[in-house]
């Protein structure tokens, strides 16, 4: 089996009320991807980054290569097991997919990607993340659409409330495109690794029904 080694800064001494959550977390997350989308040659490290943690789990994820994951984690929050846990899934297929086909160049690859990655989460723990009901509008999709390949793209505008869009945007927008092709073709999160993002926008976006 290969290796998914996890490491947990200890400097601080501030994530060791919470080490038996992440221990737990961390395998329990690993086991399920392992069977389901065949994660293997990941570090996952766990810090103590309060400022990259969602205020409303202590904790957040970010997915610097195929082969690193690192989980930001608010030693001061009342961290839950299940929050690590969808944490990890959603990065282990940002891990797998950004082996498998373009992931992030411009904004239809990243709403693609972290649409499948929601959709991951709601896989493995039966509901859908928060950031996946946003109250985006249909302005701010028109807005996307043609902005979809444009170079660069900001990330922190469409994914993090940068600017006038709303919070969470990409998550919630990318969630309901992918939702509907998932559906329409039959597949789950875990079947579509490696799926362009153009066949999902293609397909959702000339079909797209968001409500």
């Amino acid at each position: 089996m290969c290796p998914i080694e996890k490491y947990v800064g200890t400097s601080s001494r501030r994530l060791e009320k919470h080490l038996t959550v992440i221990d737990t977390a961390f395998e329990v997350a690993t086991s399920y991807a392992r069977e389901h989308i065949h994660v293997d040659d990941v570090d996952v490290m766990f810090a103590d980054l309060p400022n990259g943690a969602l205020p409303e789990w202590g904790v957040g994820g970010a997915t610097y290569s195929p082969f690193f994951i690192l989980v930001s984690v608010d030693p001061g929050s009342v961290l839950e097991r299940e929050k690590v846990e969808t944490t990890l899934v959603h990065e282990y297929h940002h891990a797998m997919r950004s082996r498998a086909t373009e992931f992030g160049a411009n904004l239809a690859q990243m709403l693609v990607s972290e649409g499948l990655a929601v959709l991951f989460e709601e896989e493995y723990i039966g509901e859908a993340p928060f950031y996946s009901d946003a109250p985006i509008t249909d302005q701010e999709i028109e807005m996307a659409n043609n902005d979809l390949y444009r170079h660069p793209f900001e990330q922190q505008k469409w994914f993090f409330g940068a600017g006038e869009v709303t919070r969470h945007f990409g998550y919630t927008y990318g969630y309901n495109l992918c939702k509907k092709y998932s559906l329409d073709v039959g597949k789950s999160a875990s079947e579509l690794i490696g799926v362009s993002a153009k066949e999902v926008l293609d397909h959702s976006l000339v079909h797209k029904t968001l409500d």
